[in-house]
């Protein structure tokens, strides 16, 4: 224990505790790619800087970031008005300042309004605010031609606003479509991870709800996706989804809940755990589980010692057993290892663990799998070692996708500058 305080007390002296701003993240690769006019598919009347992310928290109101860190007393639904860029900024200023955004260099995002649709039945029927809730959606994807719903659940240390602006950059790029968040209330400190991501596991049950909720909508897929200690509470969730059908197989769970891609990012959830009780369940109502893993997330490697436990995304195999071994070798389950991608690991916290949305090779990856189920092979990763289930991103990835892509979407390739009069 004097071991682990020691480490505990240097990372604090480290890291410290300091605001972040709301900021898009870095533009992934495959959309800075010259021949790709992603804006091109986006309908007339969704090129705004304006971009709407909907909600479901727990936090409290507070007098700054609209919600704070303390517990609401249930779910509240709305939707946050997000402006991506800095005001003023139009949509052809935003789309032109993605070819030289980096994670060196953030740019601005902030929530302009909040409009809350109500609070959430306790029991899990639709009343007012869940019908006004499904309908907001709705109106959102029929407007779009991205008609997949995301949902994110976040990790801990991170302000409401934050992660607002973070996923409404992320639907941007993905085509001004519907992203969902849930947000737990957690603070801004290092050491609220030995508090807030454990009481969080209360909200469990709320989280199961807002999923079979996402299935009474219009879109065609629910892509969901979790991150850190945010993980373990959307594997419960999705175990206690599938107990609710224990008679319906996968085509009839499909059918009930469009689940396309589960997907845990730097996941602070134990190995063990998550291949005896997780796998199957996560397997049986979605298309395909995929699992992002590196081996020097520091921030995992902190846990690995806290807990005397392995990581789901910082994995030790060894502490497998056979059986654990055998339940997690299905070829939906995708287990992607980002050690050796090169470039930006983190967007400030603890080196290593943000990869997914600071990496703009790593988020591209991420960005296909929110965008559709799609098998690992056919979005250019290498199977390494061949035959097991996980997969890696080779160089040479982003020109490979962006081939694919344009072949797959031939009306996203750039028009030929005209030539002057």
């Amino acid at each position: 224990m004097k071991a682990i305080a020691f480490l505990f007390g240097t990372i604090l002296a480290v890291v410290g505790c300091s605001s972040v701003d709301p900021h898009l993240v870095p533009t992934p690769a495959v959309l800075k790619d010259p021949r790709v006019d992603f804006a091109s598919r986006i309908p007339e009347a969704l090129r705004t800087p304006s971009q709407p992310v909907f909600f479901a928290t727990t936090r409290a109101p507070a007098a700054e970031g609209h919600y704070g860190d303390a517990d609401g007393g249930g779910v509240m639904l709305g939707v946050a008005t997000v402006r991506l860029g800095e005001p003023g900024m139009s949509w052809d200023q935003l789309v032109a300042s993605h070819r030289n955004s980096s994670v060196d260099r953030p740019r601005s995002g902030a929530v302009e309004a909040i409009e809350e649709l109500g609070r959430a039945s306790r029991m899990g029927n639709v009343e007012e605010a869940e019908r006004r809730f499904i309908a907001a959606i709705d109106s959102q994807i029929e407007r779009s031609r991205n008609r997949e719903l995301i949902i994110y659940v976040h990790g801990y240390r991170v302000a409401f606003d934050e992660v607002a602006v973070q996923m409404a950059s992320f639907s941007h790029y993905l085509g001004q479509g519907a992203a969902l968040t849930f947000q737990w209330p957690t603070g801004a400190m290092f050491w609220n991870y030995l508090t807030d991501c454990p009481r969080a596991e209360s909200y469990i049950p709320d989280i199961e709800r807002l999923l079979v909720l996402a299935g009474r909508t219009k879109a065609d897929y629910i892509n969901v996706m979790a991150y850190s200690c945010g993980s373990p509470l959307l594997a419960a969730a999705v175990a206690r989804l599938r107990q609710r059908d224990p008679l319906l197989g996968h085509d009839e769970l499909q059918r009930k809940y469009r689940l396309g891609s589960v997907i845990f990012a730097a996941s602070d959830v134990d190995l063990k755990t998550f291949a005896r009780d997780y796998v199957a369940p996560a397997l049986d109502v979605s298309q395909q589980v995929v699992i992002y893993f590196s081996q020097v997330d520091r921030a995992l490697g902190f846990s690995t010692l806290v807990a005397g436990a392995s990581r789901l995304g910082r994995p030790d195999l060894t502490v497998l057993s056979v059986e654990d071994l055998q339940r997690m070798d299905n070829p939906r389950l995708v287990a992607v290892d980002v050690t050796q991608v090169g470039g930006a690991h983190e967007m400030g916290g603890m080196k290593g663990h943000g990869y997914w949305y600071a990496n703009e090779v790593i988020s591209s990856d991420v960005s296909l799998s929110l965008r559709y189920p799609i098998p690992p092979a056919r979005r250019c990763l290498e199977n390494q070692p061949r035959g097991s289930r996980v997969w890696r991103i080779p160089e040479g990835y982003v020109d490979c996708v962006t081939t694919r892509l344009l072949e797959a979407f031939p009306e996203l390739r750039s028009k030929p500058a005209l030539a002057p009069p």
